[in-house]
Formats: C-alpha cells, sequence, structure tokens
C-alpha cells in the first residue's frame, strides 16, 4: 500500500508539533509495511497545495491522501483508524482554533420541504469513539481514497469567496460520486494548536467559558449574524468574468484534458 502524506507548512512549525509529528512519522515506518511519500512543499495557498498533492498521488499510484495540518497534534494510531473507516473521505475529530470552539465536521440542516439546505457544525456532545457519516468534514487530519480522486473533475479543491477548500472537496465528491461516505472516527482525537496551548474535545469547553470571562471583563461586543445564503450569493457579482476555479485548474491541471 502507498501512501502520501501532504502537509502545508504556511511559516514555520511549533515545537510541540514537530515532536509529535516526527514520532508519528517514526512510528509509521517502524510499524507498518506501507511505501510513504512526504509532500511539505513551500508555503502556499491551501487549496492550491492540496490540489498539488492530489495530482502527484494519482501519478505515483498511490492508495491513499492524508493530509495532516502543520498546527495539529495526532494520536499515533492514526493511520490505522482512518483506513479502517473504508470511507471516501476519513477525518480525525478536530475542533475549529477559534472561539466557540465549533466541531469540524458538518451535517445538513433541512429546510421546511424536508431538502438539504445549508451545513451545521455537528453539536456536541459527540458519540466517542464512534465512526459518523457526515455531510462534510475538515481537512486538518483527513485521509482520502485516490480511487475516489481518480473519478472526480479537476480541480479538486477551491477556496471560495463562502467556502473553504475541505467543504468543497466533500460536495463536489458527493455531486459526482454517486454513494461516496464521508466520516469522522470521534476515537481519533486531534489536538489544535491555539497560542501556546492546543483546543480539543477535551478541554474546549473550559477554553470556551474562559473567553466568555474575558469577553464579559472588557465589554467585547458579540460577533455580528452571519450573512444569509442570498446576502452572501448577491456579493458575487458578475459571473461572466473568469473564474478563479477556471484560473486554479489550468495553473494546475492545464488548458487541455
Amino acid at each position: 500500500m502507498k501512501i502520501l502524506i501532504g502537509i502545508n507548512t504556511l511559516t514555520e512549525v511549533g515545537q510541540m508539533v514537530y515532536g509529535n509529528h516526527m514520532q508519528f512519522w517514526f512510528r509509521l515506518g517502524r510499524d507498518t509495511d506501507y511505501e510513504f511519500i512526504f509532500f511539505a512543499p513551500r508555503r502556499m495557498n491551501i487549496d492550491n497545495m492540496r490540489n498539488m498533492a492530489a495530482k502527484l498521488a494519482i501519478e505515483n499510484e498511490c492508495d491513499y491522501l492524508l493530509f495532516i495540518d502543520d498546527d495539529v497534534l495526532v494520536p499515533f494510531d492514526t493511520l490505522q483508524r482512518l483506513i479502517a473507516c473504508n470511507a471516501d473521505v476519513a477525518a480525525g475529530w478536530t475542533v475549529i482554533r477559534g472561539y466557540p470552539y465549533l466541531n469540524m465536521f458538518f451535517r445538513w440542516v433541512g429546510g421546511p420541504d424536508g431538502e438539504k439546505k445549508n451545513l451545521e457544525n455537528w453539536p456536541d456532545p459527540v458519540p466517542a469513539p464512534e465512526m459518523l457519516e457526515c455531510a462534510a468534514v475538515g481537512f486538518s487530519c483527513c485521509l482520502l481514497k485516490v480511487e475516489t480522486l481518480k473519478k472526480l473533475s479537476t480541480p479538486y479543491f477551491i477556496t471560495g469567496p463562502f467556502n473553504t477548500e475541505d467543504i468543497y472537496y466533500c460536495m463536489k465528491v458527493q455531486r459526482e460520486v454517486p454513494g461516496a461516505r464521508i466520516v469522522v472516527d470521534t476515537g481519533v482525537l486531534t489536538q489544535h494548536m491555539l497560542d501556546p496551548e492546543f483546543v480539543s474535545a477535551v478541554n474546549k469547553k473550559q477554553l470556551k467559558e474562559y473567553r466568555e470571562a474575558c469577553d464579559s471583563a472588557i465589554n467585547v461586543n458579540s460577533q455580528p449574524a452571519p450573512e444569509t445564503h442570498e446576502q452572501q450569493e448577491a456579493k458575487i457579482g458578475d459571473r461572466s468574468l473568469p473564474t478563479y476555479e477556471s484560473v486554479l485548474e489550468n495553473a494546475i491541471f492545464g488548458a487541455a484534458k
């Protein structure tokens, strides 16, 4: 089995993350028979990096593409557990590193007609350890089947004005690969670096309470309500202009297919 590991290093790797990742790589090399390709390019846009990693994984005939962010601690059995999920997209349990520390995996919220309307962060409490079927997941710690990648149109990842590249990929998989499965293994408990502490499912309640106490003490106003879908659509503008998607596709995959 061949696996490409992609890490996007934006600036520098924190000391604790570096130590965790070094132990993780060492144990993978010692305890598994997998063949690994390590891809950690110079700083670039996250969707650009992920598209390049996907292209390399296909060209090198890899079985899986593993993404781990440069600010996340991972359990040492992460790869084995995510492979065991046997899903097109399998992620660990990561918490967004910003107040109010929401879970970085999502489910559909239906409208009055029962249709799938919007995504929402999976609410607490989250059962653990358990494999949950999701609408989308963040890619801070995520395993993709390369077999599924090959079925998709390019580019695979797009960071848009109102979406992240990982959510874009999950939506693309569901549109273009009928029956595709997206899951999170809540037994793969990552830790997301703050400054200098880490946030995870274990301590996020305490961090949230601390943040709220601080905000209350200095009389910080609450954040404005998020824009509606209609307001977001109104900002997109002239759709006749070249799209970021088309520019990115030509840059990475070439104009000719």
